[in-house]
């Protein structure tokens, strides 16, 4: 994702900050190399930046012990310099190693720690430049007590989805598409596969019809049977539903969009085995375009989602992002594996916790025993407590709100919609 250049005194302080670990690193080796030979090079933890990047291949094959934390992610035991990459979806072969030929029960109980991992350094996925670390051993460094939270990536089931029967309502059809395009196995996190499944859930009770939610995912393949996945996440899956709901839809209905996974500048990510392009501003806009409805809600959870507001933004029509149009969203930092704004926005729309925590919870405003999209919105970025900044419009000036900056108009056609 594109960063904002830095004003260079911070550039200096960062240019500053790197030669000092590499010479911490350099002091490292030598005391072990020079000072201690009683232990051996493969022993010595190294730093994850030590292997990555241009020189990789030249540690393919080398037996050593990497330090980082513990990260699991859609069922890949991962080493990160930093937790916050995986919170912000920003994990790369830079900065992260898979551990390989390991059981995640071997390593389970160090998730969020910080460990050294020693194996033998191999591809992972070559195509990327991802390392791998076929496992050897390990050990941990921090305590238990100093496991960070949001740092385990399960699947979780919703209870009663599977015997649950929907009520669907008679009147004006309702619509949803639920889009992960998840770039491919390693950074598919099944925190995407959660949020739609609440998100599939909360609609079902709120009188959707299954067979009007179109569930477009990763590879085309669901986690779990719980969920029925209609498409791959591709341009020519957006294409097909589109051009379903454009001849289907009518002054009398609605659509509600949700996307999560990943976002960077140029658009939503895809699945990139079937479709390297990410689904760009324009395009989704021409999409929304294509349709005609009663109104259309649009909740975008990805990095880089505010940066859709002024193209999505129209009359009849409620956007709300996860953060900015330059910035990262992020995981729950305590809640679970979901990602943080839509798992309060969905708590709000519940009126009660998902994660086992049966608290009820208030976004009813004005005490009309209903949310709207703009009370959910409000909870939401209020109980958000992540670095991000949701951003809201209804007013179709393009010009995004966020909390305790209600621009214009913004909020009132939204407090009269509802899913």
């Amino acid at each position: 994702m594109p960063k904002t250049p830095e004003k260079r005194t911070t550039s200096r302080s960062l240019v500053i900050l790197v030669l000092i670990l590499v010479g911490t690193n350099i002091a490292t080796i030598y005391y072990f190399q020079v000072l201690n030979q009683g232990v051996p090079f493969q022993d010595v933890p190294l730093d994850i930046a030590d292997i990555v990047g241009e020189n990789a291949a030249a540690y393919i094959g080398q037996t050593l012990t990497l330090s980082g934390y513990l990260i699991l992610a859609a069922g890949h035991p991962l080493l990160v310099s930093n937790p916050l990459y995986f919170m912000n979806n920003s994990l790369s072969s830079k900065n992260c190693v898979l551990v390989t030929e390991s059981s995640t029960a071997d390593l389970q109980g160090l998730v969020g720690q910080q460990v050294h991992v020693k194996g033998v350094v191999e591809w992972a996925d070559q195509p990327t430049q991802l390392l791998g670390l076929s496992y050897l051993s390990h050990k941990a460094v921090d305590s238990a007590s100093m496991a960070i939270p949001g740092c385990n990536d399960t699947i979780l089931a919703p209870i009663g989805l599977a015997n649950f029967t929907p009520v669907i309502d008679p009147l004006p059809q309702k619509y949803a598409i639920l889009y992960s395009g998840g770039i491919d196995s390693h950074w598919g996190y099944y925190r995407y596969w959660n949020d739609l499944i609440w998100m599939y859930l909360l609609l079902l009770l709120n009188g959707y019809d299954s067979d009007n939610i179109y569930v477009i995912y990763n590879d085309g393949i669901g986690e779990t049977e719980i969920m029925p996945v209609d498409y791959p996440a591709t341009h020519d899956s957006m294409d097909t539903v589109f051009g379903i709901l454009s001849s289907e839809m009518g002054t009398s209905d609605s659509l509600f969009f949700f996307s999560t996974n990943h976002g960077e500048y140029h658009g939503i990510c895809t699945w990139e085995a079937l479709d390297p392009d990410p689904l760009n501003q324009t395009e989704i806009q021409a999409w929304f375009n294509s349709i005609t409805c009663n109104y259309t809600v649009i909740v975008m959870e990805q990095c880089v989602s505010g940066k859709f507001v002024p193209y999505l933004s129209a009359p009849d029509r409620v956007v709300m992002t996860a953060c900015g149009d330059d910035a990262s969203s992020y995981s729950c930092d305590t809640e679970g594996p979901w990602n943080e704004f839509v798992f309060h926005f969905m708590t709000a729309l519940f009126q009660h916790y998902i994660n086992g925590d049966s608290t009820p919870v208030w976004a009813d405003v004005n005490d009309d025993g209903k949310i709207s999209m703009a009370e959910a919105f409000g909870y939401a970025a209020a109980m958000d407590s992540r670095i991000e900044t949701p951003l809201y419009d209804d007013n179709g000036d393009g010009i995004p709100s966020y909390l305790g900056n209600i621009v214009g108009t913004d909020a009132i056609f939204g407090n009269s919609i509802f899913l």
